[in-house]
């Protein structure tokens, strides 16, 4: 549908030339159509064929028709890159938040310092159960804000990449598209900032410590009894699910406790004798694996915060509702997120000043999708948004 496609504002390059056939009124006067039968002409007392250059016929198209044109016409392929473009407009009209959504925010970040539930209650607690109800739907709410937060700001940065990708293949569209990209910068921003606000860099922090924990070593455990031939295998999985999930979330190394209650239940199937020894000799493990990971998180160093740039892969193009699956895990995201310190519009990379385990981490987990390079060195006093600049990943990514 050419006409709600190209609308006056966008450039159009080489194909302005290109000859265009179109149906118009007798008149010579109105929009140009791409189908003779399009209801707009129906008052017309004839309708003949013109074929006429692009460029002229632009301003002229009808927005209700689609034209028939073949499937190799650089109009089509220039027309993908435009409505990529043109995505944009559509986040740039969102209302301000209000002080009421303001304050929802702030106990939303005030929910998630202490943790993903509530505390659990004790015998000398006093609440009764609404008030236990109420505190739920508080941290459901704030969780579901903070995924909210996040998927928002991944969506739009693959909208401003995805026009990048358009402007490097149409050069043309460049002054056109700089102001949109602009604007939805301002916003991924503000959104980026308010993701960042439900998070907890400590919890950043210690999960990349997980990481460099040594692997455990299977010693039998009175509390193992009931699992018998299965309990090293049992440990074996249990560590892998807990250092795995912990590694790679923004939430507190206590909050993957259900990844090992689900291992362990699994492997005593419908068995019970023995079940509440291992499920409480596995919770003290696990006690003892936060220990050590906040210790080598809390460990004093003389290396100095690094700044890294880094490259995050955008949201694949799925059909209409299909889902999504983010190539960044969440502790990637918020690490993103959290310590930005520059962002190159024209790139889509940002530059982050990050710790040294989580320079680490980001480090040795680079990849093609997710390129990550050292920016400064020792005695280099440029800025980072010049440093950014002249970052050449593309080059990284070919090797």
């Amino acid at each position: 549908m050419l006409g709600s496609v190209f609308t006056p504002e966008v450039p159009l390059g080489p194909t302005r030339d290109i000859v265009t056939t179109c149906h118009a009124s007798a008149t010579g006067k109105g929009k140009l159509h791409g189908d003779p039968e399009c209801r707009t002409l129906r008052a017309a007392a004839s309708v003949y064929q013109i074929d006429i250059p692009f460029g002229e016929a632009a301003e002229r198209l009808c927005a209700n028709c689609r034209w028939p044109l073949p499937t190799d016409s650089p109009i089509l392929s220039l027309g993908a890159a435009v409505s990529d473009v043109d995505a944009l407009t559509i986040w740039l009209d969102r209302e301000p938040k209000d002080e009421e959504d303001s304050e929802v925010e702030r106990d939303a970040a005030l929910a998630l310092a202490n943790g993903e539930y509530p505390p659990h209650a004790t015998e000398s607690d006093e609440e009764d159960e609404d008030e236990r109800d109420e505190e739920r739907e508080r941290y459901d709410r704030a969780r579901s804000l903070r995924s909210g937060r996040h998927e928002h700001w991944r969506r739009l940065h693959s909208y401003l990449a995805r026009s990048n990708e358009a402007v490097a293949e149409y050069p043309f569209l460049a002054p056109w598209a700089d102001a949109l990209q602009s604007c939805l910068t301002t916003v991924m921003d503000a959104e980026r900032r308010a993701f960042a606000a439900l998070l907890q860099p400590t919890r950043l922090l210690e999960a990349a410590a997980v990481r460099i924990l040594p692997t455990p070593q299977f010693s039998d455990d009175p509390g193992f009894a009931g699992l018998g031939a299965e309990a090293e295998k049992t440990f074996r999985r249990v560590w892998h699910e807990w250092s795995h999930r912990a590694t790679w979330s923004w939430r507190r190394l206590e909050d993957q406790d259900f990844a090992v209650y689900t291992v362990v239940s699994d492997a005593f199937g419908r068995r019970r004798k023995g079940k509440p020894e291992a499920h409480a000799a596995f919770r003290q493990l696990t006690a003892d694996w936060i220990r050590q990971a906040r210790e080598e998180a809390d460990r004093p160093t003389s290396t100095p915060w690094q700044l890294l740039a880094v490259k995050a892969p955008t949201l694949p193009r799925t059909r209409h509702r299909e889902p999504q699956r983010d190539p960044l895990t969440l502790w990637e995201a918020a690490v993103i997120a959290t310590y930005q310190v520059a962002f190159n519009q024209r790139a889509g990379t940002a530059a982050l000043l990050v710790p040294h385990l989580i320079a680490e981490q980001l480090l040795t987990c680079a990849s093609h999708d997710m390129p990550v390079h050292v920016l400064a060195t020792a005695g280099n006093a440029l800025p980072a948004e010049t440093l950014l600049e002249q970052w050449d990943y593309e080059s990284l990514t070919r090797s």
